[in-house]
C-alpha cells in the first residue's frame, strides 16, 4: 500500500496518480500523465504521457492509452480496444470488443462503442469495429461490432463524420467508406443527425447528410452527398447527391456539388443538369437500365462528368437486391 494506492508487480508510475487507485503487474504510466482516484488499471497497460484519466475509470489488461488521449469519469474500457492519439472519451462511455480506433476522435457522455447488437437469439456477433479519425460522436450514441458473414466481419467508420446524440450505427455498417468524392473544405464531410438509426449491413457515402430520426432498413444503400430528411424511412437505395424526403427522392443536393466537384455556384447551368440525371436514374426499371440512359449524359463538361461518373460507379456497385428509390417532384 502506497498512498492508499495498491501497486502490482514490476509496475512503473512516472505519472500523477490520485488515491485508492490500483495498478496492475507490469503495467508502465509514463510521467506527465495524470490518473484521479479509485481507478482500476489492469496488467501490461501503458498510458503514455500527457494523458488524463478521470476518476473511477477501469482500463482492462494489455490495453495501451496513447499520447494526448483525455479520458473522462466512470469511462470502462476492455480488452482489445485499440486507441490511437489525442482521442477525447468523455464521461460514462464504454468501449469494447475487436475495436480499433484512430486519431482524434471524440465520444461525448453515455457512448456505448464496440457491443454486440440487439437481437433475439444467440448469434454470437464477435466481429470487429473499425473507426477513423477525426470524427465526433454525440451523447448515448451506439455503434456495434460487425458479424461474420461472407462479405466481411467489420463495422467501418471512416473519417471526418460529425454524428450528433442519440445516434445507432448497428453491425456490418460502412459509413463514410470509399472515395466516390473528393474530400470536402468543410471540417466535417458526413453528418448523422440526432435520432438516426441505421439497421444491419447499411452504407452510407461520403459527404451525406442524414436528417433528424433517419431510419434505414437493413441492406440499404445511401449515396455520396445525399441529403437525407428528417423522419426520413429509407427502405431501397438512395443515388448519390439525391435529396429526400419521407420515402421518395424529390431533388437533388447542391452542396456537395458546388463544394467538392468544382461547380463555380449553386446556379452552374451544369449543376442544374444533375437533377434531370437523377431522375433518369430513378425512373428507370432497375440499375442495369439506369446505367445505359446515363450514358446520353457524358461529355455535358469536365465537372458534370465527375458526377455522372459518381452516380454510374454507384449504380454499378452491388445494389443488394433493392431497387431505387423513387423521383417525385
Amino acid at each position: 500500500m502506497e498512498n492508499f494506492n495498491i501497486i502490482g508487480k514490476y509496475a512503473r508510475v512516472d505519472g500523477k496518480i490520485g488515491n485508492f487507485n490500483t495498478i496492475g503487474d507490469n503495467t508502465h504510466i509514463y510521467e506527465d500523465a495524470v490518473i484521479g482516484n479509485c481507478c482500476s488499471i489492469g496488467d501490461t497497460v501503458i498510458i503514455h504521457e500527457n494523458v488524463t484519466i478521470g476518476n473511477n475509470v477501469t482500463i482492462e489488461s494489455d490495453t495501451i492509452i496513447p499520447v494526448g488521449c483525455v479520458i473522462g469519469n466512470n469511462v470502462t474500457i476492455k480488452k482489445r480496444v485499440v486507441l490511437g492519439r489525442n482521442n477525447i472519451i468523455h464521461d460514462n462511455c464504454v468501449l469494447r470488443g475487436n475495436t480499433l480506433i484512430g486519431d482524434n476522435n471524440e465520444f461525448l457522455p453515455g457512448c456505448i462503442i464496440g457491443f454486440w447488437p440487439k437481437d433475439i437469439g444467440d448469434h454470437h456477433y464477435e466481429g470487429a469495429l473499425k473507426i477513423g479519425d477525426n470524427n465526433f460522436f454525440g451523447e448515448n450514441t451506439i455503434i456495434n461490432v460487425g458479424e461474420k458473414t461472407t462479405k466481411g466481419d467489420a463495422t467501418i467508420i471512416g473519417d471526418g463524420i460529425y454524428s450528433m446524440d442519440k445516434v445507432t450505427i448497428n453491425h456490418n455498417d460502412q459509413i463514410a467508406v470509399g472515395n466516390e468524392i473528393p474530400d470536402s473544405p468543410r471540417a466535417f464531410t458526413t453528418i448523422i443527425s440526432s435520432g438516426v438509426s441505421l439497421a444491419g449491413h447499411v452504407e452510407v457515402g461520403k459527404g451525406a447528410n442524414l436528417g433528424m430520426q433517419t431510419v434505414a432498413h437493413q441492406f440499404s444503400k445511401i449515396g455520396a452527398g445525399a441529403m437525407i430528411g428528417m423522419n426520413a424511412n429509407i427502405a431501397k437505395n438512395v443515388p448519390p447527391f439525391a435529396k429526400v424526403i419521407g420515402t421518395k427522392v424529390v431533388g437533388y443536393n447542391k452542396r456537395p456539388l458546388a463544394e467538392n466537384l468544382g461547380f463555380e455556384t449553386y446556379e452552374d447551368e451544369y449543376l442544374e443538369l444533375v437533377g434531370y440525371m437523377l431522375e433518369t436514374a430513378c425512373k428507370a426499371e432497375n440499375a442495369e437500365d439506369a446505367i445505359d440512359k446515363l450514358q446520353k449524359y457524358k461529355g455535358r463538361g469536365q465537372w458534370y462528368d465527375k458526377a455522372q461518373a459518381v452516380i454510374v460507379e454507384f449504380l454499378e456497385s452491388n445494389q443488394n437486391g433493392r431497387k431505387l428509390m423513387k423521383f417525385k417532384k
